[in-house]
């Protein structure tokens, strides 16, 4: 059995802090591939909310529209039947 000398414990140290620095690499990577991913996906959301949005302000103005001309209609109907009965 051989005492490892301080020159072994150092090589020995060495390679496992290569290694240590690989995995933290390669975990920079992945969690910038996420990050990537999540940006990604936030700004597809964040159009489609968009694009909901300039619909959702289009049909509204659609049924306003709407709404106007039924009052109009209502009202053009109450105003000749009170002149209909309002003849004398």
């Amino acid at each position: 059995m051989q005492i490892p000398t301080p020159q072994d414990k150092l090589s020995e140290m060495d390679a496992r802090l290569a290694r240590v620095e690989g995995i933290a690499e390669q975990m920079n990577t992945r969690l910038t591939s996420l990050e990537t991913r999540v940006d990604n996906g936030f700004s597809n959301i964040d159009t489609r909310l968009t694009n909901m949005d300039t619909r959702n302000n289009s049909n509204f103005r659609w049924l306003i529209g709407l709404l106007v001309v039924v009052l109009l209609a209502n009202v053009g109907t109450a105003v000749s039947i009170i002149m209909t009965f309002a003849k004398p």
